[in-house]
């Protein structure tokens, strides 16, 4: 399951329900006092949940108990998706949200009879989701006669597409998944033209035409924003997209197409190859953005003294990133809504992609009305901080002190070695050597002995180190972006 749908299930029992699912998913056996703390509730609940669960589980899915645990057991080719088909269509709320996805308008006294539940519970439903749906700058408005989604339609759409991303090919929210899939990859592979291909997410941009579709069919229109109808690239794909979108019975056009366009670039992948086509298009007419992109590029190498970084694929990198706020700035501000966890924070290491991603911004005056330059600047520092390990690996330290025999003390710096990655630099070390240790910020000890006044943070594990003493090692050790 998926954080953005669960938040969206408010009732307390059919979430539980679900996160016990999770649990039983993801580990071949757990006891029922295991599952109780991992859920944070009672061993009775448990098992009146797991009875529950038994009730509704779909075919060729079961429940299996002994001394040992609780298993959940499937026959060959039976589909995770069983489950969730069965599951979540018990949750008020989540039917609330898929039933506004295909329509304008939700006739509230049809919805109160065929879910079986009061007006008065619908509305405590809908206070809690409108909490999570606030992020994204929309809200339901309910009525007794009435439930509407307030706010852009294209903050809708990308509620949506955040929602559905990982259920796009779950009939639970589209029905005849595998002909639509079809339509959409014979656009990627059969109706580009070899010069104007890209390399994509398909599922990313399968979702985007799902929900563009069914919006549209919806009778909820895009409207509200301007673009540039004579854009040389927005040009170049106008007339496949077109043809695409017919499959579906939709006919695209003003503020749709373009809105199809912006949806289709968001799914480009980075450091990939571009059509004959495309490239030229990008180097003809889009020069004062790829110079401005180089700019950046040549600052960044020469304050690491890392010229090699102007052979890497970052140039182009930055003029796609660049090319989608230039196309709509504020299509990218509200694109800026779905990846909200981009914005928390960065790693500080290299401060000079901060100053150079915010002079970049700043120096391109059409960005001015996206404000905030955070969710530019963090994009921006992924994808040169990529680059940059692409060159100079990220090396961090762990000193390896461990009094042992010594067949068994190689043996296992071997294996936590290989443990670490190549990340990580295990260096083996003395206690009597501690004292002229040349150290870096980031730097850890390792080790099995007690160390007193240790000029580093110290991480003990046994002689034979325990499974929870390695996930330890590994999660202090792991270097992220976050």
């Amino acid at each position: 399951m998926y954080s953005m749908l669960k938040k969206i299930i408010t009732e307390k029992d059919i979430y539980r329900q679900i996160l016990l699912l999770e649990h039983l998913l993801h580990h071949s056996q757990l006891t029922a006092k295991e599952l109780a703390g991992k859920i944070g509730t009672t061993e009775r609940t448990i098992f009146s949940d797991l009875q529950l669960i038994r009730s509704y589980l779909p075919e060729n899915w079961e429940l299996a108990s002994d001394k040992s645990g609780i298993r959940l057991l499937a026959q060959k080719n039976s589909l995770t998706n069983d489950l969730w088909e069965t599951f979540l269509p018990h949750s008020a709320s989540l039917q609330l949200i898929k039933q506004l996805f295909f329509t304008k308008e939700l006739n509230i006294p049809h919805f109160l009879a065929e879910i079986g539940i009061s007006y008065e519970t619908l509305k405590r439903q809908k206070t809690k989701i409108n909490q999570q749906l606030a992020a994204f700058n929309i809200k339901i408005h309910l009525t007794p006669a009435q439930a509407i989604l307030t706010g852009d339609e294209s903050a809708i759409r990308i509620f949506y597409h955040r929602l559905l991303l990982p259920f796009t090919h779950n009939n639970y929210f589209f029905a005849d998944y595998s002909i639509h899939e079809e339509h959409y990859l014979h656009f990627l592979t059969k109706e580009l033209p070899e010069e104007s291909t890209v390399d994509t997410e398909q599922i990313f941009g399968i979702c985007w035409f799902f929900i563009n579709s069914i919006r549209i069919k919806a009778g909820c229109p895009i409207e509200g924003f301007t673009f540039a109808s004579d854009d040389p690239l927005f040009l170049l794909y106008v007339p496949y997209l077109k043809e695409l979108y017919k499959k579906e019975g939709v006919y695209l056009q003003d503020e749709e197409i373009f809105f199809a366009f912006f949806c289709f670039l968001e799914s480009w992948n980075y450091n990939s190859s571009l059509g004959n086509q495309v490239s030229d298009i990008l180097n003809e007419n889009y020069s004062f953005l790829r110079e401005k992109a180089q700019h950046a590029v040549q600052k960044i190498a020469d304050e690491l003294s890392l010229q090699a970084l102007n052979q890497t694929n970052l140039a182009t990198n930055l003029l796609l990133l660049l090319l989608k706020y230039a196309e709509s700035p504020a299509l990218s501000k509200q694109f800026q809504l779905e990846y909200q966890e981009i914005l928390l924070q960065r790693n500080e290491e290299y401060t000079v992609l901060t100053k150079e991603s915010t002079k970049l911004f700043n120096d391109l005056p059409q960005f001015s009305m996206i404000g905030d330059t955070t969710y530019f600047v963090n994009l921006f520092s992924l994808l040169s901080q990529q680059a940059i390990s692409s060159i100079r690996p990220h090396l961090r330290t762990v000193f390896f002190i461990f009094q042992s025999e010594p067949a068994w003390k190689n043996f296992l710096q071997q294996e936590l070695a290989d443990l670490l990655g190549k990340r990580i630099k295990l260096v083996p070390l003395e206690v009597s050597q501690l004292k002229t240790l040349a150290v870096q910020t980031g730097d850890l000890i390792l080790s099995n002995i007690p160390l007193d006044s240790a000029p580093l943070p110290v991480i003990y594990l046994s002689t034979t180190p325990t499974k929870n003493e390695l996930n330890q090692l590994t999660e202090l050790t792991s270097y992220s972006y976050l």
